[in-house]
């Protein structure tokens, strides 16, 4: 399946627990595959920086996004590896990680995410999902 013949974007309607836990936003607006996050002392390390942790979350968000809205509905995708490059730290602020599908296959969905803090580029990423036939319980 390329980029071209994905079927139309579709809002993610359904609860996920860990993007409320982190206080995630999805953005779908103008068509995008995204999510932001409004920086606070749970996001920091003990150094006063956004963790990685919550940096990879962002991204992994925001790619999953991206796979979600461009599979079936009878399908689901699940996170296989995701590589982030950490550019630059980010201390407060606002953090927005968009995704987009470089590749898109039956089985896999190759994606590259960038993560902005206002107008500087503060991490990329390159990951891979995989395509499941949705669980008949979900």
């Amino acid at each position: 399946m390329s980029q071209e013949s994905l079927p139309e974007k579709k809002e993610l309607d359904v609860p996920y627990p860990i993007g409320d836990f982190f206080s995630l936003e999805n953005i779908f607006e103008d068509g995008q595959n995204g999510c932001r996050i409004v920086i606070n002392d749970n996001h920091r390390n003990p150094h006063g920086v956004v963790h990685g942790g919550v940096m990879f979350t962002l991204i992994d968000q925001a790619m999953g996004i991206a796979t979600m809205r461009a599979i079936q509905s009878n399908q689901i995708c699940a996170t296989i590896e995701i590589q982030v490059r950490y550019l630059k730290p980010v201390f407060d602020g606002e953090i927005e990680a968009h995704a987009s599908i470089l590749q898109s296959g039956k089985r896999f969905v190759h994606l590259e995410a960038k993560a902005t803090s206002g107008s500087e580029l503060v991490a990329s990423a390159t990951g891979s999902f995989v395509i499941l036939e949705r669980p008949e319980h979900l």
